[in-house]
């Protein structure tokens, strides 16, 4: 199967475009309509409990997403009798388990959760994901009550690789800024700032290492830190390729962007700052030791849990400041899919429609947790704050990830570039080195 440059950079589009038509308990059998030989059709009964009985494992990253959809799992359980092993990871543990086991083609795994912007190209090129699109049109595996015109075809179309329907979304995500509104009014500061001045003034003002409180972080650990770094590149009039999809980033602006980002990190972010991925970051602004700290809009739901955030009552939401240029907007998204060698792929593909299925997307977005579907709105309880920032933010966003095929690979190679600049290492020959290496791996992989 091959996977085009093209199909790349439109899946990226379709993504957006998917992300901006968000708006804001099913029975265990069901009649369908079949057709048996192209002329007539007979009542046949959709089953949930068809594969009563049957195990499956479902591999997730650990995330808010998967510690909110975890507990409703029983729901799926009781449902159709299926028994589902969840193994949660951490980010790397969990792609390094996915490229593992996926590469040796073991027949473990029966869905996991992918993301279409780092993982599509590859995995659909390698023949790693099911396609999805027969199970989807078979009235005796797929419920009425599923409504699959739900979801746009845009996001459809995005998580579609020649012709192959390979995932269906789970989470769409917008690059935010969370900030303390107690700390800034205590400043003396009106609201959260609108530009990268505003929010080191912000910072400087708040920051108090020795009472354990930092002004403003964000991630620093190698390639996680590459979907934040995309809003600073693109406010400074960077970005990651040009026309020809050789390496942007080492131009002047480039270069000064990822400057910026490593000296605001370095200079009012935690010590060891290029250990901290946003699972660090997370517990430490839930413990109240931010301020300031830019991350995915994924994390809220986490932030707003008083049982889990001493911070929960006073934290708020805004868009990424502007540059120089432009006030630059990012978007991510998580996906689930079945395993091609998955040997219970019908079971699988029932658990893949519950975890997409209406029901279950009601439930996390009355938690503030946006899946893909156009219909279904934020909770009363969800702040309008986070709601206004994430529709204002998603108008503008663009991809998070540079649209090549090895996606990991060129994370690597920037997100050195970004720990040298939190280091406070020679940038421009940081980051020249990292285009050089970028350019290296994308024309290796073609």
């Amino acid at each position: 199967m091959q996977v085009s440059d093209k199909s790349i950079r439109r899946g990226a589009a379709l993504g957006l475009v998917s992300l901006m038509a968000l708006a804001g308990c099913t029975p265990a059998t069901v009649e369908a309509e079949v057709e048996t030989d192209g002329s007539a059709s007979v009542g046949a009964e959709f089953d949930w409990r068809a594969h009563e009985g049957e195990t499956i494992r479902f591999v997730a990253g650990l995330q808010p997403w998967q510690e909110a959809v975890v507990p409703l799992i029983a729901e799926f359980e009781d449902l159709t009798g299926i028994t589902v092993e969840v193994e949660a990871l951490p980010e790397d543990q969990f792609r390094q388990r996915l490229q593992v086991e996926l590469t040796a083609g073991s027949g473990d795994i029966d869905v996991f959760m992918t993301s279409v912007l780092q993982d599509g190209p590859r995995f659909a090129e390698s023949g790693w994901y099911a396609d999805l699109e027969p199970f989807v049109s078979d009235p005796l595996l797929t419920s009425p009550d599923y409504n699959f015109s739900d979801i746009s075809s845009s996001v459809l179309e995005g998580h579609t690789f020649n012709g192959v329907l390979s995932a269906l979304p789970i989470q769409l995500e917008v690059q935010m800024l969370y900030y303390r509104k107690d700390l800034l009014e205590a400043a003396g500061f009106d609201g959260p700032p609108s530009t990268y001045e505003e929010l080191e003034e912000m910072a400087a003002a708040v920051h108090d290492p020795a009472n354990d409180l930092y002004g403003f972080s964000s991630r620093g650990r190698g390639a996680a830190t590459v979907t934040q770094i995309t809003t600073f590149l693109r406010s400074y009039g960077a970005d990651y390729l040009d026309a020809d999809g050789k390496a942007a980033f080492a131009s002047d602006e480039g270069i000064e962007a990822i400057a910026e980002y490593g000296r605001l990190v370095r200079t009012y972010g935690p010590s060891g700052g290029v250990n901290n991925s946003w699972e660090e970051l997370l517990a430490l602004f839930q413990s109240g030791s931010i301020a300031l700290w830019s991350d995915n809009s994924g994390q809220a739901a986490a932030l707003r849990d008083p049982a889990t955030s001493s911070v929960a009552e006073v934290v708020g939401y805004a868009p990424m400041p502007a540059g120089p240029v432009t006030a630059a907007q990012s978007y991510f998204g998580w996906a689930a899919a079945v395993a091609e060698t998955s040997g219970k792929k019908e079971a699988a593909w029932l658990f893949l429609q519950w975890l997409t299925g209406p029901d279950v997307v009601s439930q996390l977005q009355e938690q503030g947790i946006p899946g893909g579907r156009v219909s279904i709105g934020f909770g009363p309880d969800v702040p309008e704050e986070f709601v206004t920032t994430f529709q204002t933010a998603l108008a503008d966003a663009t991809a998070q990830l540079p649209a090549v095929k090895p996606v990991p690979e060129v994370r690597d190679a920037i997100g050195a570039a970004v720990v040298s600049s939190i280091l406070g290492e020679d940038v421009p020959t940081a980051v020249r080195k990292a285009a050089e290496e970028f350019d290296r791996i994308v024309e290796s992989s073609e």
